[in-house]
C-alpha cells in the first residue's frame, strides 16, 4: 500500500546515535578543508577574452557561497544543535587561518594577499552562516 507524502513537510531520520552524528560531523569538516583547498589553488585562475586579452576569473569565491551553505544545511540534518552544525564552517575557518599562517612556518604562500582572499573568506563565511540564521 502507497501512503501519501505531503510535499511541505520535510522528513528527517532523528533516531540518529551519537557515533553517526559524530561521523557525519567529521565528513563534512573534511569535505570542507579540501573544498577549501581547492578554492584556494583555483582562485588565481584566468581566462582568455576573445582577442588575446586575460581577465581574472575567480569563479571559486561563488563555488565557496555555495558549498558552505550546502555543508551547514546538511549538518542541520545530522543535528539540531546550532553549534555542532557549524562544525563544517569551524573547520573551514581553521583551515583558511591555517592558509594564512603558512608562510611564516614554511615559506610558501598558498593564500594571496589581494582582494580575491578577502572575498574567498567572507563568501565562505556568509554561505555556512546563512542556514544557521535563516534556519535552514
Amino acid at each position: 500500500m502507497v501512503v501519501p507524502v505531503e510535499r511541505n513537510r520535510s522528513f528527517i531520520h532523528r533516531g540518529l546515535s551519537r557515533g553517526e552524528v559524530i561521523g557525519g560531523i567529521f565528513w563534512l569538516g573534511l569535505g570542507a578543508l579540501i573544498s577549501l583547498l581547492l578554492e584556494v589553488v583555483y582562485l588565481g585562475t584566468w581566462i582568455t577574452l576573445p582577442g588575446g586579452a586575460a581577465m581574472a576569473f575567480p569563479y571559486t569565491i561563488v563555488i565557496a557561497f555555495f558549498f558552505n551553505m550546502v555543508l551547514t544545511r546538511t549538518s542541520l540534518l545530522w543535528t539540531d544543535n546550532k553549534p555542532v552544525a557549524a562544525i563544517p564552517l569551524f573547520t573551514w575557518l581553521l583551515g583558511f587561518a591555517v592558509l594564512l599562517i603558512w608562510p611564516l612556518a614554511v615559506g610558501d604562500q598558498l593564500l594571496g594577499s589581494n582582494m580575491r582572499s578577502v572575498l574567498l573568506l567572507v563568501a565562505g563565511i556568509a554561505g555556512g552562516i546563512w542556514p544557521l540564521v535563516r534556519g535552514a
